[in-house]
């Protein structure tokens, strides 16, 4: 005789770069297990694998996890996260000037009141010389996991790399250069031959990239000081 097994609850949520409906369960043992096991390998490239395939299996709308922002995934498992263990989070805070473990001070984070804040100057349409333009994209885990997986020698490679991966097209009056039908080698040679102030116009588009941001304030216990901070990104909250 087969045991029961009980129907889990469904939930939406949208994602934030397209304001698009997705519907979603808690993710269950087996899958807290494996994130669990992933935490502990202290390994970037099995914690971003296994994240993908925790929302894979827990969004019930078609979606390609692959191609998610960055900010897209780490929403969506917060909100997933929020539904399966619980809506508050707990985390300690210390004082900037205090060394006293009294200082530290507990403070609860509702997740499923988290956003993904757009700075309003962000811009993915970016004009660079005479008639010609530049369209970027917002880079996956993907990116960052193969980047981490092959390497690059040095920081700079590293920035030039992501850069061309987020080039979604190139434009002129009369074209429109997409990305993917273009060798790296020509991406590399287009971007090295900017100004230094037409890259800072991409960099400002990285730089003001939307971002799952949370504002909190304290007072500190001991010495009374008050502290105005920014949580940023999946692993402020986790």
């Amino acid at each position: 005789m087969a045991l029961p097994v009980q129907n889990t609850p469904i939930y939406t949520t949208e994602i934030p770069s397209t304001k698009e409906a997705i519907k979603f369960r808690p993710f269950l043992v087996k899958e807290q297990k494996s994130l669990l096991l992933a935490q502990q390998s202290d390994d970037i490239n099995v914690m971003a694998d296994t994240l993908k395939d925790v929302i894979r299996l827990c969004v019930q709308s078609p979606i390609d996890v692959n191609k998610l922002a960055i900010f897209d995934l780490e929403y969506i498992f917060s909100q997933i996260r929020a539904k399966s263990v619980g809506e508050n989070v707990e985390l300690i805070f210390s004082c900037d000037v205090c060394e006293d473990e009294k200082a530290n001070v507990k403070l609860s984070i509702d997740l499923t009141k988290l956003k993904v804040e757009t700075d309003p100057t962000h811009e993915a349409k970016i004009h660079l010389f005479n008639d010609v333009g530049i369209m970027m994209k917002y880079p996956s885990i993907n990116v960052l996991n193969s980047l981490e997986k092959y390497g690059v020698d040095t920081e700079v490679d590293l920035v030039f790399d992501i850069v061309c991966q987020s080039i979604d097209y190139i434009y002129d009056n009369n074209e429109v250069y997409h990305a993917h039908e273009q060798t790296k080698e020509e991406l590399v040679t287009f971007v090295n031959n900017l100004t230094t102030e037409q890259f800072g116009k991409i960099e400002t588009f990285f730089e003001t990239m939307p971002k799952l941001r949370q504002k909190v304030n304290y007072t500190c216990p001991v010495c009374s000081r008050i502290h105005n901070k920014v949580l940023e990104g999946l692993n402020s909250f986790f």
